[in-house]
């Protein structure tokens, strides 16, 4: 199998015909409904885990499928909560790798079969799958859905969906199904594009704050409060503790979706189920006592929000930033968006997949008088990071902030 998230190259051809032999092989188990595809440039992650949550808290079961994986590859199917067993997992990948013959998966849709099957042979009562690239050609995109959710829309993956917000708006655009429900949180061009498709398949298309959303929100230390109200004039008093404000579009997705693909469940919201969200802007004690946040943002918008919920949170703190970018990314757009908060940075590599050399990173945060230095690898980076006041960011890929994440848990 080749794995194209970690190989990262330019080009390949994209098309969904092998994922689709699969599906339809003979001895394939049907898949589970209803089902929800999440698409978007970010917020995908956060939007299924909520939504995940919401159904457990109603007394349901989902089966959720997501990407990447911090520590280990059965991260990415989870049944009521639960991770796939290793065991579990190489039978029907072995099963599935033995009946395509000539023409192997890849890495990406051998997974997304399989978490096709599991949810199938457990029954799950909703069914989520988190796109992994773009949308038109993406492995989820061959399953059959009830309703597909396109989150916020940046400039990500050019090289593969298009150098502009339009471009790849078209591609994402293509989850909502003819004649299915569609949900989004885009906005401007994007929104536009998404609404235009949706028109043309004859799909129903909720918005944002313009079918269903939350309101009159209050902030406090532990978290926040507010109204969320919805397409079908429900409207649920909530409280999500310790709260970001990028959380909220997330959450008025999930509770939209659950409300429509299973309309009789119960909407606990007051507290909200707070799932766990590693890497998204997750908050930990350092050994010291002193903040250390992990996240995975890497496009310029993600780390404004990150710039944002910082300054929310620790008004006029001057963080100090362990990063590292993939290969190809938009890293001077997203760095510029810290340069502002911070003017402390330490740049190291990524483990088992391509970086940017972070010797060019180095070189272009002290052209622009930021305090710079390479790490030649996250733990030591790590060290370096801990030699300063915090609070403390690990930023720029999940890649880092997933090993930044497993060298601290290592050490409790």
């Amino acid at each position: 199998m080749v794995d194209y998230e970690r190989l990262r190259p330019m080009q390949r051809e994209w098309d969904l015909s092998a994922i689709q032999r699969l599906l339809g092989r003979k001895d394939a188990t049907q898949p589970c409904r209803p089902a929800v595809q999440i698409a978007g440039s970010k917020g995908k992650g956060t939007t299924a885990a909520f939504l995940e949550a919401l159904v457990a808290a109603g007394g349901l079961r989902a089966g959720s499928y997501s990407s990447p994986h911090l520590v280990t590859l059965c991260e990415r199917i989870r049944i009521g909560g639960q991770l796939v067993r290793v065991e579990r997992l190489e039978q029907v990948l072995l099963s599935l790798l033995t009946c395509a013959g000539d023409n192997p998966p890849t890495f990406f849709e051998a997974m997304t079969v399989a978490a096709v099957e599991c949810f199938a042979q457990d029954g799950v009562d909703l069914s989520i799958y988190e796109v992994g690239l773009g949308g038109r050609f993406d492995a989820t995109t061959a399953i059959e859905v009830d309703a597909s959710i396109v989150t916020r829309i940046e400039l990500e993956h050019t090289e593969v969906l298009g150098d502009t917000i339009a471009a790849i708006a078209v591609e994402k655009a293509q989850v909502i199904r003819a004649g299915r429900l569609g949900l989004t949180a885009t906005t401007g061009e994007a929104l536009a594009i998404v609404r235009a498709h949706a028109e043309q398949v004859s799909a129903e298309l909720l918005v944002l704050d313009e079918h269903f959303g939350v309101r009159d929100v209050v902030w406090s230390d532990q978290g926040a409060r507010g109204e969320l109200w919805l397409q079908n004039g429900e409207q649920h008093a909530f409280f999500l503790p310790d709260a970001t404000a990028f959380a909220l579009p997330a959450l008025a997705l999930a509770a939209a979706a659950l409300r429509r693909l299973l309309p009789s469940a119960p909407l606990v919201v007051d507290p909200v189920p707070r799932p766990e969200l590693p890497c998204r802007f997750e908050v930990r004690t350092d050994l010291d006592g002193d903040v250390l946040i992990l996240d995975g943002a890497h496009t310029e918008e993600s780390l404004q929000a990150v710039t944002a919920e910082i300054r929310r949170r620790y008004p006029g703190a001057r963080p100090v930033v362990l990063t590292a970018a993939a290969a190809g990314k938009r890293w001077q757009a997203g760095l510029s968006c810290l340069l502002p908060l911070a003017d402390s940075f330490i740049v190291t590599e990524l483990t088992g997949t391509a970086s940017e050399p972070p010797a060019i990173l180095n070189a272009w945060l002290v052209g622009q008088g930021a305090r710079s230095e390479v790490a030649p690898d996250a733990a030591s980076g790590l060290r370096t990071l801990r030699e300063r006041p915090g609070p403390r960011l690990v930023v720029g890929s999940f890649y880092l902030a997933g090993e930044v994440r497993q060298l601290v848990d290592a050490e409790r």
